[in-house]
């Protein structure tokens, strides 16, 4: 039985050094006629209100983002900025490149549960913040099965880690 349905992908996510540089080589190949980048979290979020979750302890990490409209999806673009987390792992391990893909799932805890059966671990998930407020993502460690990480958003606001 599968996990994830294939047809609720969301986006492909690359880790970076430097957004505005990888952008700026990027433009010089593709056409990009819009993209936004975001604070992750927003500059004037309190680590109190932002549940941040990395190995299994409650944390606090940075990082900037560049969402790039892709068709019908998104190409979305990580610089790690502070703390400890699995992209600035990614970034001192392998370097700049393919992380992750991400999902829309149905419930965060039975994508989570049916993960763990399957002994694959979830290093890092947090509360969603922007458009998204309200919403759980999380990354599982596919890499050894996929060689990428996967990504899941839930599509209930209010769904509560168990």
């Amino acid at each position: 039985m599968s996990i994830i349905n294939f047809e609720d992908y969301m986006h492909v996510g690359i880790i970076v050094e430097n957004i505005e540089e990888t952008l700026k080589k990027m433009q010089k190949i593709y056409k990009i006629d819009s993209y936004r980048i975001n604070h992750f979290p927003p500059e004037d979020a309190k680590q109190e209100d932002v549940q941040l979750m990395y190995k299994g302890k409650r944390t606090w990490f940075t990082a900037l983002f560049c969402f790039i409209k892709m068709g019908n999806s998104e190409l979305e673009l990580i610089q790690p900025l502070e703390g400890e987390s699995i992209w600035k792992d990614y970034l001192k391990e392998k370097g700049e490149g393919i992380h992750h893909l991400k999902f829309e799932v149905n419930s965060i805890n039975a994508t989570m549960k049916a993960f763990k059966e399957m002994g694959i671990d979830c290093p890092q998930y947090g509360a969603a913040v922007g458009p998204n407020t309200g919403k759980i993502w999380a990354y599982f460690d596919t890499t050894k099965e996929l060689g990428y990480v996967s990504e899941i958003l839930n599509r209930q606001v209010g769904e509560v880690v168990e």
